[in-house]
């Protein structure tokens, strides 16, 4: 099975990463240590990921933003659900073709269950500080990877 791609069975593959510190979402994907893989599919037509798939482990050896970004692209990531994030490697992955779901904390298995039942954006995976719903600071404002909107803290 390919990310992206098709299998026999009609199925969609996906890889999601969530960096891993002590069973939860790293605070901060730049210096995040390792990085779990979790291969995902789903019917055709379905709106619900599966993720029965492959789990692994895989060690992110730098924290030299291109190298990073270039690690992960190695491995085939489609969508990253992390903590807090650089703007430099937010877009470097993003240029990658790698999704970015940023500002997200809480255990990873809880966090892996709201991606495929499409709830992250619940209130309870919010970074503190950070609300899930449309948000804006007071003069500025950025966009994640999945187009939505982040708050910066001033």
């Amino acid at each position: 099975m390919q990310a992206g791609g098709g299998n026999r069975f009609g199925r969609v593959a996906m890889i999601l990463a969530i960096p891993d510190w002590q069973g939860r979402v790293s605070p901060v994907f730049d210096v995040a240590e390792q990085v779990l893989l979790i291969d995902l599919d789903r019917e055709d037509h379905g709106r619900r990921w599966e993720g029965h798939g492959r789990r692994r482990m895989e060690s992110l050896k730098t924290t030299a933003p291109h190298e990073r970004a270039q690690r992960l692209a190695e491995l085939g990531i489609d969508v990253l659900v992390c903590g807090a994030i650089s703007w430099p490697l937010e877009a470097l992955l993003t240029a990658n073709g790698i999704r970015v779901i940023p500002l997200i904390c809480g255990e990873v298995g809880e966090v892996v269950r709201a991606f495929c039942d499409g709830a992250l954006e619940k209130e309870r995976f919010a970074m503190p500080g950070c609300r899930r719903k449309k948000r804006h600071a007071r003069n500025r404002c950025r966009r994640g990877g999945d187009g939505s909107i982040i708050e910066e803290t001033p």
